[in-house]
């Protein structure tokens, strides 16, 4: 018998607990490569998914995550609230307002910002136990301010440090799962040795090309405890473990029927975004920088 861990019973049968675990809501990512390389065809609400960035946050993990992160916001019908946790300083939240609609909308964006391994910690397991949050999005550990990189010191972490965080990241999967948002978590591409809870890992490669407003991207299947489907409902992408996509960042969605042949944006990642100035931003959806309150309703 192939088993999962332990339960009240003892040995929970891996194969049952699937079961009900794929009973739950999958929603489109809105680029179906990328649903291609998920476990369940698409993100499964109340899971936690790890995009993988070599070197730089900037390198377009954190710009599609946030991507799929509105995209998920939009389709909620009451949860429609993105929690950032940015205990770096290094996200502009100006980029992405465009990507949450018009006002009106009734989508939120809330900004964390701790100064702590206990605030941060704390900050993600809140938003992922509030019923109101459609997603939450963090860089766990990344303390440089501004530069967008883990410090060597936090990539070879010693085992205590690993294990602190190892605990962290099962309690946010169960805290997830109790209010059904989801937790997008950016890491470095040497997390990818560690233990995760994450459903799925994902390695995003920037690539050369794409014009001045698209983000040339390469994902590929790097994990996760869920095993990888057997078939893919993209028939053209079935059994890859990689895929390409084109991000618009002016929408937030795939690019769709633009040539590709401008030298490739300068790896700046959500910071400048596709907001050239502050009049392009409009009367969008609201964004809060604040701490974070859930509220039973």
């Amino acid at each position: 018998m192939v088993t999962f861990g332990l339960g009240p019973s003892g040995l929970v049968d891996a194969g049952s607990l699937q079961v009900r675990e794929a009973a739950r809501e999958v929603v489109s990512s809105g680029f179906r490569p990328l649903d291609s390389l998920l476990p369940a065809g698409g993100i499964r609400r109340g899971s936690l998914i790890e995009w993988l960035a070599g070197g730089a946050i900037a390198g377009g993990a954190a710009t599609l995550a946030a991507a799929v992160a509105c995209r998920l916001a939009r389709a909620a019908q009451r949860s429609r609230t993105i929690l950032v946790v940015d205990r770096s300083g290094w996200f502009h939240p100006p980029a992405i307002l465009p990507w949450l609609g018009r006002e009106g909308s009734g989508l939120q964006l809330v900004v964390a910002r701790p100064s702590r391994d206990e605030d941060e910690i704390w900050a993600i397991d809140q938003g992922l136990r509030c019923a109101g949050v459609a997603a939450v999005l963090a860089w766990p550990r990344m303390q440089a301010a501004g530069s967008g990189l883990w410090p060597a010191a936090q990539r070879r972490s010693p085992p205590h440090a690993r294990q602190q965080w190892s605990i962290a990241m099962r309690r946010w999967q169960l805290a997830a799962k109790s209010s059904g948002a989801i937790g997008f978590f950016v890491r470095p591409a040497a997390a990818q040795r560690e233990p995760s809870w994450a459903e799925a890992r994902i390695a995003v490669t920037p690539l050369p090309g794409g014009t001045l407003l698209e983000r040339r991207l390469r994902l590929e299947r790097a994990g996760g405890y869920w095993p990888l489907p057997a078939s893919s409902n993209c028939p053209e992408v079935a059994g890859n473990q990689s895929v390409e996509i084109v991000l618009d960042l002016e929408s937030g969605a795939a690019a769709i029927g633009r040539a590709a042949g401008v030298a490739p944006r300068a790896a700046e990642g959500v910071r400048s975004g596709a907001v050239r100035s502050d009049e392009a931003i409009g009367p969008a959806a609201s964004i809060s920088e604040r701490g974070v309150s859930c509220r039973a309703s």
